[in-house]
């Protein structure tokens, strides 16, 4: 009868764990009817990005071409968090938060401490005058100054979830859902497909973020490019898991302690039913031998109340 009602018990809350596992389930998703109806940029309907304002960690290229001699300002410089970049000898510069031009600018107006306007481009001298100045341009403009970005690591979007290497990935302007998993390894067997959503940050000003359903079956076997959005930054792609798995694991760490308790109870049993099973066969043997001994002193002549013949 106590088992019974344990395994009804039992039974009962695995119900009942179901139930809640199912209900957790189920998410707010936006029709795709609608999405289909909107100007969401996807895989077909691209945009342009807006002009790139770098940032820490991001890496760029200053190339000067009239430097000083033995002072060269060539190759690629990251971007140190407090939004700097070096130009060695010539100084450190400021250059969050601005364009490739704006820093070009920057750079031309901070060396001008150190060169020449004509070694920077920005003075145009007579051919048949090097001391006449015909024209003066605009820094950003001079063509003895060159900048360029080389790594664009400061805009990012984030995968996670079920997925083989879930991280960070930099935002290049070109990739979509379907991209993004690709370069996170693909999808592991335990992840749901039909349980994946793109959670795009609201823009500043915005009142709300946007949560995006991603019908993956749709993308790939139908060709369906409607939620196959174009990527922007700071989005976040996340795979869900299975429901059945969820479910399974979620058994597996209520019934572990269970479990650890019952082969402890278990292990106890076993040693007592050793321990008094050989104290019964130690005093068994003990027993026999006493038993043996007085035999053979029964057995044995008497010495004192069988006198040898002849005694007297």
């Amino acid at each position: 009868m106590g088992c019974s009602r344990l395994d009804r018990n039992r039974a009962g809350w695995l119900v009942a764990l179901a139930i809640c596992a199912a209900a957790g389930c189920q998410t707010v998703r936006t029709p795709e009817e609608k999405i289909a109806k909107s100007n969401l940029p996807n895989e077909f309907h691209k945009v342009s990005m807006p002009e790139y304002v770098v940032e820490p960690p991001d890496i760029i290229d200053i190339e000067v071409f009239q430097a000083l001699p033995g002072r060269p300002i060539t190759g690629e410089r990251l971007v140190r968090p407090d939004g700097t970049v070096t130009l060695g000898f010539y100084g450190d510069i400021y250059v969050e938060g601005l364009t490739v031009n704006e820093i070009k600018e920057k750079v031309v107006l901070h060396l001008r401490k150190y060169l020449t306007d004509s070694a920077l481009g920005i003075d145009i001298l007579d051919p048949a005058d090097p001391e006449k100045v015909v024209a003066h341009l605009d820094p950003k403009d001079s063509d003895r100054v060159a900048v360029d970005v080389m790594a664009y690591n400061s805009k990012v979007y984030y995968v996670s979830g079920d997925v083989a290497q879930p991280g960070r990935m930099p935002v290049t302007g070109n990739e979509t859902v379907l991209d993004a998993i690709n370069y996170a390894g693909g999808m592991l067997p335990t992840a749901a497909q039909g349980n994946i959503r793109l959670v795009r940050p609201a823009p500043p000003g915005a009142c709300c973020e946007q949560i995006l359903p991603v019908n993956y079956a749709a993308i790939v076997s139908g060709g369906d490019s409607t939620t196959n959005y174009q990527l922007m930054p700071g989005d976040r792609i996340v795979v869900y898991r299975d429901p059945i798995v969820r479910f399974g694991i979620l058994v597996d760490r209520i019934a572990a302690p269970i479990q650890q308790t019952l082969g402890v109870a278990f292990q106890y049993g076993y040693t007592k039913r050793i321990l008094q099973g050989g104290s019964g066969l130690f005093g068994g043997a003990g027993g026999a031998g006493t038993s043996a001994a007085a035999a053979r002193n029964a057995a044995a002549p008497n010495l004192n109340n069988n006198p040898l013949p002849g005694a007297r």
